[in-house]
């Protein structure tokens, strides 16, 4: 090995390189060192060795910065571009940061014709040297710090010709939460309106919309007023009917797109969304991370439900009994009423629970626990056998769901 660092150093005494340069064929070698750092090393070492990296090695006074015709300079200008991202982070509010780099592209080709002639091994790119010397710079400066995994905002610096800038990457900030939905009147998400599709018209009154709010809506307003958010997209773990309630907590991420302010007290917000709406309340509101919301998402959650039946003819308790059958796996193909944007299937889903409480001659309550996907409304009625066995075959005569309420269900995190 020692024998390769000599003769790669060999290759290199005759290319004119900064320090930076020099010491970034070597980056592998030595532990905590900069290259510029092993560049000097390299400089004052005679026959080269992989021990020589080390810091009792470093010459005294030895300051960062250098130029060469490989890295364009880009190294004298440190101080120029932390300050043009410290100056594109003052309208937000943010404790984590992450730099990203494009080289000047002339840097680039040298690079490449730098590892032809003298070997890619022991190497790094001028770019990931860059993107740490300039992230090590803002947090000596502020109290921010890197993070490689969830950064609240990404600054790509643009070293090209010609460009000379930095980009932001706004992370979206995410906020996990529950809610119950006490309306029978309002949906998950916004509609747009059937005819117009969002433009406007006189059957929506001019506002776009199929239905006046929404869950969402009735949730984000404090939310996107915090954060000064510019955009919000609602991710729930399924959603229930419009005409159904929902008092099971159904889990849901808020993800607020570009917020310029991060530190919020959720608590607050919880008790004003609480005490605004009389149709939504929501629970255990949390910050989160974007895998949670793939995980709210896909994660397939058993439901109970309370139902309000209605039959044709009179029914007797001892009749309501039969439906303890329903206690199997049924077999449902897909629903008129859904028919016309669902895969036309059927699928096999199990029921755990049956319970029914009489309430009339011509009605009771059906009290169902059922796997994640079981339509309720088709349980009861059959869809004109489309569901099998179902409430409707069992009493031999036709039923409805009069009201639906979903009255628990499953979290994510009990799976």
């Amino acid at each position: 090995m020692n024998q390769e660092i000599q003769e790669k150093k060999r290759k290199l005494e005759e290319k004119q390189l900064c320090l930076h340069c020099l010491g970034r064929q070597f980056a592998q070698l030595g532990h905590g060192l900069e290259n510029y750092e092993r560049g000097a090393i390299i400089e004052n070492t005679e026959e080269l060795s992989e021990d020589d990296f080390k810091k009792d090695n470093i010459p005294e006074n030895l300051e960062r910065g250098g130029s060469c015709e490989y890295c364009q300079d880009v190294f004298k200008q440190i101080e120029k571009y932390t300050q043009m991202v410290l100056n594109s982070f003052e309208r937000y509010e943010l404790e984590t940061f992450l730099i990203g780099i494009r080289p000047p592209e002339k840097a680039i080709e040298n690079e490449e014709k730098l590892w032809e002639e003298a070997g890619i091994q022991y190497t790094e790119p001028i770019k990931t040297e860059l993107s740490r010397l300039i992230g090590k710079e803002i947090e000596e400066k502020t109290d921010l710090n890197v993070d490689f995994e969830r950064a609240d905002i990404m600054a790509v610096i643009d070293m090209r010709e010609g460009k000379n800038r930095v980009e932001l990457q706004v992370n979206s900030l995410l906020i996990y939460s529950q809610y119950n939905k006490y309306s029978r009147e309002i949906p998950q998400t916004e509609w747009h309106c059937r005819k117009c599709r969002g433009r406007g018209c006189e059957k929506c009154d001019w506002t776009g919309k199929q239905y006046p709010t929404s869950v969402q809506e009735e949730i984000q307003q404090p939310f996107i007023e915090a954060t000064n958010a510019v955009d919000v997209k609602f991710h729930g773990n399924g959603r229930e009917d419009v005409d159904a309630k929902c008092m099971g907590r159904r889990e849901f991420v808020l993800e607020l797109r570009e917020p310029l302010k991060r530190d919020i007290d959720l608590e607050e917000l919880q008790e004003t969304v609480n005490n605004q709406s009389d149709k939504v309340e929501i629970f255990e509101t949390e910050f989160t991370h974007k895998d949670k919301i793939e995980e709210v998402k896909n994660t397939r959650t058993d439901k109970e439900y309370l139902a309000k039946v209605k039959t044709e003819k009179i029914i007797e308790k001892n009749q309501l009994e039969q439906l303890k059958q329903l206690e199997t796996t049924i077999e449902q193909r897909t629903p008129e009423r859904v028919s016309q944007r669902r895969a036309d299937k059927i699928r096999e889903r199990e029921v755990y629970k049956i319970e029914t409480e009489k309430t009339g001659d011509k009605t009771f309550n059906l009290t169902v626990k059922a796997e994640a996907g079981t339509y309720i409304k088709e349980l009861i009625h059959g869809d004109n056998e489309r569901t099998k066995p179902s409430v409707t075959q069992i009493l031999e005569t036709p039923c409805e769901c009069e009201q639906l309420d979903i009255t628990w269900v499953e979290k994510v995190g009990n799976q």
